[in-house]
């Protein structure tokens, strides 16, 4: 079966204001709709922020900040731990909101607020560690690091995962002792919005965490805003580059997670089952919106025929349809440009190689949204342009090696480089891969594991800095050394007397 439409439901619509010192701002003139991307339906009239309302939401985030950064660490832990507990009580709005903003089947939204949940409980372990370094280089001296926060960090979110990327930079943030400023993708905002309101009912200092919302002209204020000490972005390539620009003009920390075009890896002794499943579910899930997503699958030639065949069968059953029907798989693609941009793609892919699965709209799905089937296409050269371009979109291109140098050469041919994932039962093979692969990520034998101890981080175009384990801390720090003279001891390159 290869769509199921299941039961359509309307979302009301509704207004959406930017979220500024703990209240709804309704200040802003100019609105813009977002829509159902399963229905076409409007959802909501949101105002679109204008540089009042950004400066407000900085000025808010300054205030609440010297506020927290004054508290016991382990009564910041303690308020992180208790923003947590409101985000479990919440699971179904917040996972309405993302499944009617972007098209996140319901389950699977559902699914990712124990994981926010998570990491807010990790984070709030590090805010009580943010431990420097003894340096003894001096004799009589005493010399050590400690970590301050910038004040206000930036945050600007992606569209294709809301929730979990706003707690994960948020909790890194507020670990780190600033405020949070941040900005929502247009295409799914409601769900940051209500994760900054349940923040201020779990008791934070009002205005420690704001939302302003709107398209890239909010995002690149926040990038150059004087006020804003750090920014952290994630999303594509292009602009990431032009925040990277934005944020140098006032010399912010920057961390960006950016595109990927990541290779998954078969070997013909790999527990081939368990492969089969993992790149299915690898590039097809979220309906392929995710920068990890392992969208060139790279086949040993020996087993590429039949690996590849079964692959195109298990698409095949891939169900796509209504998000808020528990039983489908994958939801529509999450808005209109992004549609278009993937069904531009499948069609360069149909004059590059040989499509043997999907390639066009779910049978069993109506009329309505932004369905795409799951798509595969092999004899893919490493040039054609879907094996070298992020298509954000459930379409695989499946590329062969014959050696394991060509394996990584493959692998490494793009200029992206977020992660790999290689399945081979040969250990030394392994280790050979994931010390030649220019990724920040390697999986072997499993795929797209996440934990909020795990760095995460890009190579090449795909970022900069680390958004996740105690690494992404130095994103939004900034580290003052600290030396103390404590006996007479000389300094080396002191004159004894003064100069005559």
């Amino acid at each position: 079966m290869r769509g199921h439409a299941g039961g359509r439901q309307m979302a009301t619509r509704r207004a959406t204001y930017p979220f500024i010192a703990g209240r709804a701002d309704t200040s802003g003139a100019s609105v813009f709709t977002t829509v159902n991307p399963a229905t076409e339906e409007p959802v909501a009239d949101v105002v679109q922020a204008d540089a009042r309302q950004v400066d407000a939401a900085v000025a808010a985030a300054a205030d609440a900040q010297r506020a927290w950064w004054r508290m016991a660490p382990d009564d910041r832990a303690a308020g992180l731990e208790q923003w947590g507990r409101l985000i479990a009580q919440d699971v179904e709005q917040l996972a309405l909101h993302d499944t009617v903003d972007m098209g996140r089947p319901v389950r699977e939204s559902r699914a990712q607020v124990p994981g926010a949940v998570g990491c807010l409980r990790y984070w709030s372990g590090v805010a009580t560690r943010l431990w420097g370094q003894q340096i003894p280089a001096l004799p009589g001296h005493l010399s050590y690091t400690v970590r301050q926060p910038v004040g206000v960090a930036g945050v600007i979110l992606p569209w294709n995962d809301p929730l979990p990327s706003f707690v994960g930079a948020v909790a890194v943030a507020l670990a780190g002792g600033n405020a949070a400023v941040v900005k929502p993708s247009e295409v799914s905002p409601h769900s940051a919005l209500r994760l900054a309101e349940l923040a201020d009912h779990a008791g934070l200092p009002r205005g420690l965490i704001n939302v302003v919302t709107g398209d890239g002209a909010v995002g690149d204020a926040l990038a150059r805003h004087p006020g804003v000490g750090a920014i952290s972005f994630t999303g594509s390539v292009a602009t990431g580059r032009r925040v990277n620009v934005a944020a140098s003009e006032t010399f912010k920390k920057v961390v960006l997670e950016m595109g990927g075009k990541s290779p998954n890896i078969i070997f013909a002794d790999a527990d081939l089952d368990r492969a089969l499943r993992a790149s299915v579910w690898s590039v097809f899930a979220n309906t392929g919106q995710a920068c990890s997503a392992g969208t060139r699958l790279l086949v040993d030639a020996r087993i590429a025929d039949e690996f590849t065949a079964r692959v195109a069968e298990l698409a095949g059953r891939v169900r796509a349809g209504d998000p808020l029907n528990s039983s489908v798989h994958i939801g529509p693609i999450a808005s209109r440009v992004q549609y278009d941009r993937v069904c531009g793609y499948i069609a360069t892919g149909r004059s590059e190689a040989t499509l043997v699965a999907g390639g066009g709209r779910p049978a069993d799905v109506d009329g309505r949204g932004y369905f795409v089937e799951p798509t595969v296409f092999t004899g893919v050269e490493p040039t054609a342009t879907i094996a070298r371009e992020e298509i954000f979109g459930p379409v695989l291109a499946v590329l062969t090696f014959d050696t394991e140098e060509e394996a990584v050469a493959l692998a490494n041919d793009v200029d992206l480089g977020l992660t790999a994932t290689v399945w081979t039962h040969d250990t030394g093979r392994m280790l050979r891969m994931a010390s030649q692969l220019q990724v920040g990520t390697v999986w072997g034998n499993t795929t797209r594991v996440y934990h909020p101890a795990f760095p995460f981080e890009g190579h090449k175009h795909s970022g900069l800095g680390s958004g996740s384990g105690e690494t992404a801390i130095e994103g939004c720090t900034r580290l003052t050394r600290v030396s103390i003279r404590y006996d007479d001891s000389d300094v080396p390159g002191w004159p004894l007397e003064p100069a005559e």
